[in-house]
């Protein structure tokens, strides 16, 4: 389902992917969101692109994944400091949130 989407030959990508360490790409995540069936919403330091939202295929779960990019250099993994709010509570916020970095 993904092979068209990755940049070299698949059974060389997913040895890749399989590796320890190895750095993950949108195609990992959409694979991660169709997975898990959660939605994965990323902040990017791109200015055109500044917010992008992966949908799993099939949605199992109303929790979300938040994640940060910074452009082509690294992800982090994000989440607002308390409680954790379910995505549709997060966006009817007005307020600024406080966030806590993982860096992975």
């Amino acid at each position: 389902m993904y092979e068209g989407y990755v940049p070299m030959e698949y059974d060389g990508y997913l040895k890749r992917m399989s590796k320890s360490g190895e750095w993950g790409d949108h195609v990992t995540l959409q694979a991660a969101a169709d997975s898990y069936g959660v939605k994965i919403l990323v902040i990017t330091s791109f200015k055109d692109t500044c917010y992008i939202e992966i949908l799993p295929k099939n949605q199992k779960s109303n929790r979300v994944i938040h994640l940060s990019f910074w452009a082509e250099v690294h992800y982090n993994s994000i989440y607002p400091q308390g409680d954790f709010l379910p995505c549709d509570d997060f966006k009817k916020k007005k307020k600024k949130w406080s966030f806590s970095w993982n860096k992975h």
